[in-house]
């Protein structure tokens, strides 16, 4: 069989969930060039449903350009990596078996080895960083429906359900802290590890990069307080509201993420 990717990295995130940056710190792991194919809309063809063109890192010419308008080549041509993120999407409803992907084989091409990736950021620090999204809100912005969410990512990455298939589950408040998380994380994908993108703020989200940073950490990227985000919202009433009367989240929570006892007094004061 003839392989058009060598490595194909499928990442399923919520938004503001820190997926951008460990999916920059991964193509660090490749030669140039690497495609990326960023936030596609499920059951369609991907190439022409990402949301922007590559536009990451410093000149942002280390990604290749995708043009919808000539995607045909870039398309067709051999990827030693190629990387897909599918953003607040209901996995639930890959139950039915059908592929998201539209027309894989033709669209997407066969690959050599294939990585579902489930991405989970704590419930706190993500809903405060959409919460300060610069730009448009996005739709998913209503703090029921997206914690709702955020309970069947866990209850997935917990291994209680098993909507995607042979997947790596990555937490990204350990890969944010800990070397030894990403040196397992790097061999998981069997790679050799290096740490060269870990720094790197991507120009994402039309460029805004963080929430709260923008840009203002690239290059130092592990100093951000990605951890601490929460605590700028923790006296707002509609961040205490959504989390009010989630006790199945804060269980899962408390599962999935080492203790902090600031989040756990906050969460103890609002019941939960």
């Amino acid at each position: 069989m003839k392989f058009r990717n060598d490595n194909l990295f499928t990442f399923f995130a919520l938004k503001r969930s820190g997926h951008h940056a460990v999916m920059v710190w991964l193509a660090y792991h490749f030669s140039l060039p690497v495609f990326v194919l960023n936030n596609i809309k499920p059951y369609t063809d991907p190439y022409l449903t990402t949301a922007f063109n590559n536009n990451w890192d410093k000149e942002s010419d280390w990604l290749v350009h995708i043009d919808v308008e000539d995607v045909e080549p870039i398309r067709n041509v051999h990827k030693h990596c190629l990387m897909i993120s599918i953003q607040d999407f209901d996995i639930t409803s890959l139950k039915d078996g059908r592929d998201f992907i539209w027309e894989r084989q033709r669209t997407i091409g066969e690959s050599s080895k294939l990585f579902n990736i489930l991405f989970l950021r704590d419930p706190f620090n993500m809903l405060a960083s959409r919460l300060h999204k610069p730009g448009l809100v996005p739709k998913l912005i209503d703090n029921s429906e997206i914690l709702d969410m955020w309970e069947i990512y866990a209850e997935e990455y917990l291994g209680i359900t098993n909507f995607i298939k042979s997947k790596i589950a990555v937490n990204y408040n350990l890969w944010f802290s800990s070397i030894d998380y990403r040196k397992q994380l790097s061999e998981q994908f069997r790679l050799a590890f290096t740490d060269a993108g870990l720094n790197i703020v991507p120009k994402c989200s039309g460029g805004n990069g963080s929430s709260f940073d923008k840009n203002a950490y690239d290059g130092k990227g592990n100093q951000m307080k990605v951890l601490e985000r929460w605590k700028v919202c923790k006296e707002d009433k509609r961040f205490h509201e959504a989390f009010r009367e989630r006790h199945k989240l804060a269980n899962l929570y408390r599962k999935i993420f080492p203790y902090d006892p600031e989040l756990e007094s906050f969460m103890q004061a609002i019941g939960i």
